[in-house]
């Protein structure tokens, strides 16, 4: 089995390159700076390229199985061209276009969970539109859409724990009721590359979460429980982020955008856990993991 991976260097992305590689599936990798490949092996072929720019591995697409796409952002640079648009659909469209024209069958997609066309922010807005390209391709697709992703090497609960390092007071947003169902990395990496070959995934659209749902303010809690870490936990109104957040939130160096907040009162949690019935394996507990790791 050849497959073809984007946004293989990233935090996902690394995870179902190791994970594809213990299968013995080859792997050609798409990368824009070969030296942030964290994975070495004889079975990898690097290709230096940009998915927005299709001539770069249009060749390398001949004689492959299934292409796995994850290319994607969290935040927009507009100044540099990063936007949710160019990276969510165009990116997706330009690869899908590349995949058909070098007679690939196979597609596997990341969106996120609560994508869909009526949402409020633009991640979620072009996020749906990049699926809908996918489905109406003619590729035998499969669309997964995680919740919040974790494991060591995230940027959202590490970037909570080194907070809750720094002070014995923190601060959380409204009534820290907003609820997530996160995922471990290497959960989501063998539901990506173990869906490649199953029939039971082609052409469908599945949501992926972790088995326990819950709150900003249990999350923190759980935190500081996995760290044996005591905190004073401060709500700070929603008024007061959304005022901070019009102040600062284009800088980089603050650490919450708008679509971030607006994602965040929104609530991250799926409705059914098909995907682990279909492939046959159980999640991973969120606390049990984290006490393997985080420090």
């Amino acid at each position: 089995m050849k497959i073809f991976l984007t946004g293989g260097t990233g935090f996902v992305g690394t995870e179902i390159l190791k994970y594809a590689l213990s299968k013995d599936y080859e792997v050609t990798l798409l990368v824009r700076n070969p030296d942030k490949v964290k994975v070495k092996n004889d079975r990898i072929d690097i290709v230096v390229g940009d998915v927005l720019k299709p001539k770069t591995y249009l060749d390398k697409l001949n004689n492959v199985d299934c292409v796995v796409h994850l290319v994607g952002i969290i935040r927009e640079i507009p100044k540099e061209g990063v936007t949710f648009q160019r990276y969510h659909f165009e990116a997706t469209k330009m690869i899908v276009d590349a995949a058909k024209e070098g007679d690939v069958k196979r597609f596997i997609h990341m969106s996120a969970n609560g994508a869909r066309s009526e949402a409020i922010t633009d991640y979620h807005k072009t996020k749906y539109l990049a699926e809908e390209y996918v489905r109406n391709s003619g590729l035998t697709y499969t669309i997964f859409k995680p919740s919040v992703i974790y494991g060591p090497g995230d940027s959202f609960i590490n970037m909570l724990n080194d907070f809750l390092k720094k002070t014995p007071v923190f601060s959380y947003f409204g009534d820290g009721s907003y609820s997530m169902q996160p995922v471990y990395v290497a959960d989501v990496a063998k539901i990506f590359v173990d869906a490649i070959e199953n029939s039971d995934t082609f052409n469908k659209t599945f949501t992926v979460c972790g088995p326990e749902v819950l709150s900003y303010k249990e999350l923190l809690r759980l935190i500081c429980e996995v760290t044996n870490r005591k905190r004073l936990f401060i709500p700070v109104p929603e008024f007061i982020i959304s005022f901070m957040i019009t102040l600062f939130g284009k800088f980089q160096w603050f650490p919450l955008t708008r679509d971030q907040f607006e994602m965040l009162r929104e609530g991250n949690t799926c409705e059914n856990m098909e995907i682990y019935k279909l492939l046959q394996f159980e999640p991973k507990n969120i606390k049990d993991t984290l006490k393997k790791y985080l420090k």
